[in-house]
């Protein structure tokens, strides 16, 4: 025979038993405090209702004058209007010989005690059953003596029991509607849960294009749900930029190892007896290498790029010395071209990035402006404070990029003109690289083009404190 295990029972009974259980013990814990504090309120009442006897007696006796054992036992009459049910009252002398008593379904016997100093109010069990027996010295010029009365808590036994029969009622129905309830509960809890595991089940096969009807209720497993939708936009774009990625990066190796091959055939058959041959393929070769080369470089700055961690404590830098040396370097490696840098001589805003990586993207944006200018050998520089961002701007007045196409230019391989591009080296990946760099800096790259007339590049990047 098997145990019963947790790990057999489905959430939707756990939560339903967890939820019950927990009513249960709220409910016996505030009821346990009840019932004490009715408990004694009930016994303080019975203990004042006594306590005022006593006073009503002493007043009948303290209005008599030279009081006598005489008048007490003709007080009989009184003691009897004054007595109630289940409850006996009798006058001692100071021996403890009973002068008067007088009882109303109370038979109790009372052993002889010493008189007492001050009132006294005990509990005991006579025959099973519940009194309280007060004593109260009576003291006047010619009396000495005690009032005694013992009271049997039979109302006070009957209201407890009752009180304790109605909570145990209550508290079986609270058990039975908090199961219920709790069902109802969890039954909606695991029922928004099957629906999250059965999207789930869906997209494993049938695809990604599944989603969950999210409900109108705004709690948190709508939350859950939204955000799970959220993220599997998120994958699936991810996913078919993974999926064009690899199209497009195989589109790119196949041409440059297409040429490769048909020339290493060529010197194969013919180059190996023929020095013009052999010199046009070796050529093409190495261009075609260097083609190989550049674009690996560029897919490991892409593959480092996506995994650059930005910490906290990062310290603010000067963009103005950077800009200068960046340029510096392009004067020498293109002297026919012109870099204007606007003035820099007012003090500018440190910018919250690392200097290797700011230099990154001035390369990434410089060797594209001067890659597609042709005429106008110029590319201007400059710098613009914002309230959260220092924006640095490069222009160039070269060929320019059509209105539709700005969106896609960061884009993996995306090439405005493809074969020009290709002609001057161009795999299409610095700007997606730039933008992944910047994007991890929290900061913005933005590109604004007319054809013909030039681009200008914005780098948007968080000011540093």
């Amino acid at each position: 025979m098997k145990l019963f295990r947790s790990e057999n029972v489905s959430l939707k009974w756990k939560l339903t038993f967890l939820s019950a259980i927990a009513i249960f013990i709220t409910y016996f814990v505030f009821t346990f405090l009840q019932y004490h504090v009715v408990k004694q309120w009930l016994l303080n009442e019975e203990e004042k209702a006594m306590k005022k006897t006593v006073e009503e007696i002493e007043t009948y006796y303290a209005e008599k004058r030279n009081l006598s054992w005489k008048d007490i036992r003709q007080s009989k009459q009184l003691l009897e209007e004054l007595n109630e049910k289940y409850q006996l009252i009798r006058v001692l002398d100071r021996k403890g010989n009973v002068v008067v008593s007088v009882s109303n379904g109370a038979s109790i016997s009372l052993s002889p005690s010493g008189a007492p100093k001050e009132l006294q109010m005990d509990y005991h069990f006579v025959n099973d059953e519940r009194f309280i027996i007060l004593r109260e010295p009576l003291h006047t010029s010619t009396v000495n003596g005690t009032i005694e009365i013992a009271r049997r808590l039979v109302k006070f036994q009957r209201m407890t029991n009752m009180l304790f029969f109605i909570m145990t009622v209550i508290g079986v129905v609270a058990m039975i509607m908090s199961a219920f309830i709790g069902r109802l509960v969890a039954q909606n809890f695991v029922g928004r849960l099957k629906t999250l595991t059965k999207t789930m089940m869906d997209i494993k096969n049938k695809g990604m294009k599944k989603r969950i009807d999210v409900p109108a209720s705004n709690d948190e497993m709508s939350e859950l749900m939204v955000m799970f939708n959220k993220m599997m936009d998120e994958i699936e774009r991810l996913f078919d930029q993974q999926k064009q990625f690899v199209e497009d990066a195989s589109h790119e190796l196949r041409t440059p190892i297409a040429i490769l091959e048909g020339h290493l055939s060529l010197l194969q058959r013919w180059g190996k007896h023929n020095p013009d041959i052999l010199e046009e393929s070796l050529k093409a070769a190495t261009q075609e290498v260097e083609r190989l080369k550049k674009l690996v470089f560029e897919l490991l700055d892409l593959s480092r790029a996506e995994t650059i961690t930005v910490p906290n404590d990062i310290v603010p830098i000067d963009p103005k010395p950077t800009i200068e040396q960046v340029v510096k370097n392009f004067h020498v490696l293109y002297p026919n071209f012109q870099f204007v840098i606007d003035d820099l001589s007012s003090k500018a805003a440190r910018i919250r990035m690392t200097k290797y990586h700011f230099e990154q993207l001035l390369l990434i944006v410089l060797d594209n402006a001067v890659k597609y200018s042709q005429q106008a050998k110029q590319v201007t520089i400059s710098i613009k404070e914002e309230e959260r961002f220092v924006t640095v701007a490069v222009r160039d007045y070269g060929i320019g990029i059509p209105r539709d196409q700005l969106e896609k230019v960061f884009l993996r391989f995306y090439r405005v003109d493809k074969a020009r591009s290709r002609e001057k080296g161009g795999v299409g990946l610095g700007l997606a690289i730039a933008k992944e760099i910047i994007d991890k800096y929290d900061g913005q790259i933005t590109i604004d083009s007319e054809v013909g007339k030039g681009t200008t590049v914005e780098l948007s990047i968080p000011r540093g404190k």
